[in-house]
């Protein structure tokens, strides 16, 4: 294997032939990180190891305590509250928990690259193969003697591979549903061979001894999501996202705006007695689906339409008092 090969794709080339800033600046700066080597990383599994001694002697943990990262620094808490030697520790623990990281980026650049032909963006695959090194590093007992690359190796790849299970979705699914996701089609196929036919929402429902409301959400979540730049047809530039226009009713600004216009009127009204806020609220169909007439409301209320009129007149004039006459009536 050539040099380049290991140092990965030129900075404005993807493993699929395609120009993609981002992943070219990726690659560039993940070669920028020195690998460790043997020697490299014996040294530094050596001070890690010292690191979690002095903070686990600290917090007092159990003998058994597996030596990680996850659960010894992860116990840590405020390390400011220890002493010296223990935020020391903690502090070096860190820089080795991040050299780790940087210095195996290439690893995960390269398993990533394995995986470039099944149709998932090369991003997707890098960001998925980071995460992988991420918890190798956390999960790293340094006193059971393997070597940091050859464990990470297994975490990253199967972190990979879970990416290619998820597939090309925009909204990643939690791995506990893809699983799902893989038995429903399992048990759909078995029964379509056995049944000579589709089988039927329930029939899976009680192969997988789960409810028909499971399965359906199971198979909406298998659909791929179709793309709101899809063309609407080959003939026109239309976008499926331009047929989806929601108008201008349902703009984010209209509704900051109706906001707006609700706490400003509930202020106005807060000048007024209950009973008056009540009338003005009925006739003018605030916060109602229209508004009421004085007969409705008189009859509500157990008094007379005349009375109706003059407590409806009579805010209205406290109104114009507060306000001005102008504000109110709108000229």
């Amino acid at each position: 294997m050539s040099k380049s090969e290991r140092l990965g794709p030129s900075p404005t080339m993807t493993p699929n032939g395609e120009t993609d800033s981002l992943v070219g600046l990726y690659f560039r700066d993940a070669s920028r990180y020195e690998l460790l080597g043997d020697k490299g990383e014996r040294r530094l599994v050596r001070q890690l190891t010292r690191c979690y001694r002095v903070i686990a002697h600290e917090l007092a943990l159990p003998d058994d305590t597996p030596q990680t990262y996850r659960e010894i620094v992860g116990s840590l808490g405020d390390a400011c509250a220890f002493s010296t030697r223990c935020r020391r520790a903690f502090h070096l623990a860190r820089a080795c928990r991040a050299r780790l990281v940087e210095s195996n980026l290439r690893l995960a650049v390269h398993i990533a690259r394995r995986y470039g032909h099944h149709g998932i963006a090369m991003a997707d695959l890098i960001q998925d193969a980071n995460v992988g090194l991420i918890k190798a590093v956390e999960r790293f007992d340094p006193t059971k003697g393997f070597r940091f690359s050859t464990y990470a190796y297994w975490w990253i790849s199967e972190e990979v591979k879970r990416c290619l299970q998820r597939g090309t979705r925009l909204v990643h699914t939690p791995e506990n549903v893809v699983e799902e996701i893989r038995q429903l089609r399992r048990v759909s196929m078995q029964l379509h061979q056995d049944l000579g036919r589709a089988p039927l929402q329930s029939e899976l429902a009680r192969e997988m001894e789960a409810s028909p409301s499971r399965i359906g959400e199971l198979r909406a979540l298998a659909s791929r999501e179709v793309s709101v730049d899809s063309p609407v047809s080959d003939s026109t530039g239309i976008t499926l996202g331009d047929s989806l226009s929601a108008g201008e009713q349902m703009a984010p600004e209209h509704f900051m705006a109706q906001r707006d216009r609700n706490r400003y009127l509930t202020g106005i009204l807060a000048q007024l007695s209950e009973r008056e806020q009540a009338v003005l609220a009925r006739r003018f169909g605030l916060g109602r689906p229209e508004p009421e007439t004085l007969q409705i409301i008189s009859d509500d209320l157990g008094i007379s339409r005349e009375r109706v009129r003059q407590i409806e007149k009579g805010a209205i004039r406290k109104l114009q008092a507060s306000l001005g006459v102008d504000q109110v009536s709108g000229r």
